[in-house]
């Protein structure tokens, strides 16, 4: 499924983000936690260009120290992204036992990618394993189009319902009405690229489909108490 930050309209928005090895670290657990499988990938190789750091005499060990370590900070940001400790904790000592059983580099390095997917498939799974196969639809779809307009009357359409009968659905599973989770989800990407992308507000405005910088601006203040460039400014 095409992911909101593959698509054609922000195909290059990488060329925005600053580079510092915090910087990228923070951005890759972040968007781990928005459950962005593409841009986790594409951050990671980012990071694996620079040289890591030497944890031990020998380079495997080293390796396989440096995995141990990203694998707790995967874990982190899987329970920041409320999935449930235990099932966290399971795949975690899972991975560290398969880490220590790998004996190459190139294995070990393959293997950190397939810890980030597997962390980023059980943070989706877990957005909506509650929820009922049109609540549970809806959510992927616009997880997957937030830089789009997204409207109650279309996303009804995608599962077969009336508006009426999805908006009540919605509220009933999730708590929060449809039109707001949209506008969460959509607040969500805006504070990534607020904190960790130089892209102006009017830009940020533009890719995620607001109909223009002050309605973004005050739809932002309105669920988060600050203006995008207060936001911007707090995380610095």
């Amino acid at each position: 499924m095409e992911n909101v930050l593959t698509t054609a309209k922000i195909r290059n928005i990488n060329g925005f983000f600053v580079h510092p090895s915090y910087t990228l670290e923070k951005k890759l657990l972040r968007e781990m936690k928005l459950g962005l499988l593409d841009e986790s990938m594409a951050t990671l190789d980012i990071i694996n260009e620079t040289e890591r750091a030497q944890l031990a005499n020998n380079e495997i060990r080293s390796l396989k120290n440096s995995l141990i370590i990203s694998c707790a900070l995967f874990a982190r940001a899987a329970i920041d992204a409320h999935v449930t400790s235990e099932d966290v904790f399971t795949l975690s000592d899972t991975f560290i036992q398969k880490i220590e059983s790998l004996s190459d580099s190139e294995s070990l390095r393959v293997f950190e990618y397939k810890m980030v997917h597997d962390y980023i498939r059980l943070i989706n799974q877990n957005t909506t394993h509650d929820y009922s196969l049109p609540v549970t639809t809806v959510i992927h779809y616009i997880n997957n189009h937030l830089a789009s307009n997204l409207h109650v009357n279309d996303l009804a359409k995608i599962v077969h319902k009336s508006p009426d009968y999805l908006s009540k659905i919605f509220k009933k599973e999730v708590g929060e009405t449809l039109t707001n989770y949209i506008l969460l989800q959509k607040l969500e990407l805006a504070k990534h690229f607020l904190e960790f992308t130089q892209m102006k507000v009017i830009d940020i405005a533009v890719v995620l489909s607001f109909c223009n910088q002050g309605y973004f601006s005050s739809t932002f203040k309105r669920f988060t108490g600050m203006t995008p460039s207060e936001y911007r400014l707090k995380r610095d």
